[in-house]
């Protein structure tokens, strides 16, 4: 299966389909890509609060290419730590607000995959792999527990970014965001004296 069908089944229904080999992919499919990948941006952004960032296609490409191959390496399960590393290329440019949202459409669903690939082998080198890159992009895993802090600033400095941070984070109820105290009181601003009715364990996690 092509990467443009890969992400069009993800964005349309969740259920994907991968190759059993890593051939890499034509410039027509990720031509076809960026257009579907741009149509969603185009999509999503009603959905975001405020102003969203920019749509950028180099690392909207590069998580839509991540995604896949994580997927491939999380059915294949017989992958060694080489090959892991071979296809799980980490992205190289300075992030920024636009590169943060436009890596999104596709990062979002890493916390699901997390989740799958941990219950097959919550030791295993991909799952440390996916560690890796969740704390890289905050925005994107929230929901999966790390035990290390995430750089919260970029996400932090862009008004529609934050908010719908701080939308994600109390949604899915995560706890250990709110161990940075920027986010505890956006948190709270957002809330206000609703906090306890939507996450009433918050006040204990608080002490």
């Amino acid at each position: 299966m092509g990467l443009s069908i890969f992400i069009q089944n993800l964005f349309e229904s969740g259920a994907v389909q991968v190759n059993e080999s890593f051939d890499s992919f034509t410039t027509d499919d990720l031509n076809e890509t960026q257009k579907i990948l741009e149509q969603f941006y185009q999509e999503d952004i009603i959905e975001m609060p405020g102003a969203a960032p920019d749509f950028s296609a180099e690392p909207a490409l590069w998580a839509s290419n991540y995604f896949y191959r994580a997927v491939q390496l999380t059915v294949l399960r017989d992958a060694n730590e080489e090959i892991v590393k071979e296809q799980l290329n980490s992205f190289t440019g300075e992030l920024n607000p636009s590169i943060i949202y436009s890596a999104d459409l596709v990062l979002r669903y890493l916390p699901a995959l997390f989740e799958l690939a941990k219950g097959l082998a919550p030791a295993d080198m991909l799952v440390q792999e996916l560690k890796r890159v969740a704390v890289q992009w905050p925005f994107s895993s929230v929901g999966i527990e790390l035990n290390e802090p995430v750089n919260n600033d970029i996400v932090l400095s862009h008004s529609s970014l934050k908010q719908a941070y701080i939308d994600r984070i109390i949604e899915r109820k995560d706890n250990k965001r709110i161990t940075d105290p920027a986010i505890k009181t956006y948190i709270k601003e957002s809330t206000g004296q609703y906090i306890r009715t939507i996450w009433p364990e918050i006040e204990t996690i608080e002490k």
